[in-house]
C-alpha cells in the first residue's frame, strides 16, 4: 500500500442512521487502497449502515464521507450489496453490459470489460443463462462481476458469500485480492469467518454503531486471546444437573440452548481431559480449538456491553 495515494475510503466522525437515533456515532474508518477491508461484528451492530454511508446511499447526519478524492458517487464505487442487485431475467452477460453503461463505460470498451468482470469471478461458464435459472452461488458470481465491471477506486462486497460452496469461495477470494492488488480498495461486509481470514489484509469489529478494535487478524486474535485454546463441549441435549455442575466447577459457561459448554484457558487440554467423562456420558463431543475470528467479534461485543 503506497501512502502517497489517496485512500479509497474514509469515514471521519460520522454519524448516521434511519430517523430515530443514529447507528453509527463518532464512527471513524479508513480504507487504504489495494487493501481488502473487512468489518465484523454481531447482527445490528452497523455494518450495513456503514456500507450504505461509504457508498453514499444515506447521507451522513454528521462528519463527512469520502471516496479517494471525493465525495460517494457513481462510476468510482462498486456495490456487491447482499440482496443481488440483477434482473433475474436477463442473464449475467446482459446484467453486466448494463452496469458498464451506467459506469459511463465507453461503449468500444464495454465487451471486453464485461468478459473481464465475468472472467474474474468465474462466471463466463453460466454467462448466457437467466439470472432467474442461476443457483444462489453463481447469482454471487454474478453480482460481484457486475460491481467489478467498472474497475471501481471502491468495491463494498457486502455478504458475497452467503449461500456459497467452498469451490465458490475461493474464486471470489481471488477476485477479491487480483481487485485489490490493481489499486483498489474494499470493503468486506461477511460473516463467514474462513473467508474473511483467507482474504482480509485488515479487519474492524463493530458493536453498537462503535469501532471496537481494527487491525490485521492474526495480531487482534493473538492481542485478544494469547496461547489460550478453547475447550467446546457439544451436547445433543441440555446436560443434565449433574453434568452441568461438574461442567460449572471446570469454569465451562453454557451457551444459551445449553447445548455447548466453552472454556477459554492456557490448559485447554488439560481441562478436556477432566470433563470427558461427563462429556461422554452425555453423548457429547470434546474439541479444542484456536479462537476464530467469531470468537473475537463475541469477545469484545461482550466487554463493550
Amino acid at each position: 500500500m503506497d501512502a502517497s495515494v489517496a485512500p479509497a475510503l474514509v469515514l471521519k466522525d460520522v454519524e448516521a442512521g434511519y430517523g430515530g437515533g443514529p447507528v453509527l456515532r463518532d464512527f471513524n474508518l479508513t480504507v487504504a487502497a489495494g487493501e481488502v477491508y473487512a468489518l465484523l461484528g454481531p447482527n445490528g451492530a452497523g455494518k450495513s449502515t456503514a456500507a450504505r454511508v461509504a457508498c453514499g446511499l444515506i447521507p451522513v447526519r454528521r462528519g463527512r464521507a469520502t471516496a479517494g478524492e471525493g465525495a460517494p458517487r457513481r462510476g468510482r464505487i462498486g456495490l456487491a450489496p447482499q440482496d443481488c442487485a440483477l434482473f433475474p431475467a436477463l442473464t449475467p452477460r446482459e446484467n453486466v453490459a448494463a452496469v458498464a453503461a451506467l459506469c459511463g463505460l465507453p461503449r468500444s470498451n464495454r465487451p471486453a470489460a464485461v468478459e473481464r468482470a465475468l472472467a474474474l469471478t468465474g462466471c463466463a461458464p453460466r454467462a448466457d443463462e437467466p439470472v432467474h435459472s442461476l443457483s444462489g452461488g453463481w447469482r454471487r458470481r454474478a453480482n460481484l462481476s457486475a460491481a467489478l465491471v467498472g474497475r471501481p477506486r471502491l468495491l463494498i462486497a457486502d455478504e458475497p458469500t452467503e449461500g456459497v460452496d467452498a469451490a465458490a469461495r475461493v474464486v471470489l477470494s481471488s477476485a477479491l485480492r487480483e481487485t485489490v492488488q490493481a489499486g483498489a480498495g474494499c470493503l468486506l461486509i461477511s460473516h463467514d469467518e474462513a473467508f474473511v481470514s483467507e482474504t482480509a489484509d485488515r479487519i474492524g469489529v463493530l458493536a453498537q454503531g462503535r469501532l471496537l478494535a481494527e487491525g490485521p487478524p492474526k495480531a487482534l486474535l493473538r492481542q485478544a486471546f494469547g496461547l489460550a485454546r478453547l475447550l467446546v463441549v457439544k451436547l445433543p441435549r441440555p446436560a443434565s444437573r449433574l453434568a452441568a455442575s461438574r461442567f460449572a466447577q471446570s469454569g465451562l459457561a453454557p451457551s444459551k440452548d445449553g447445548l455447548e459448554w466453552r472454556l477459554l484457558c492456557e490448559d485447554a487440554l488439560g481441562a478436556a481431559q477432566r470433563v470427558s467423562p461427563e462429556a461422554d456420558a452425555e453423548g457429547g463431543e470434546v474439541a479444542v480449538r484456536r479462537p476464530g475470528l467469531d470468537d473475537l467479534v463475541a469477545h469484545l461485543s461482550d466487554a463493550s456491553s
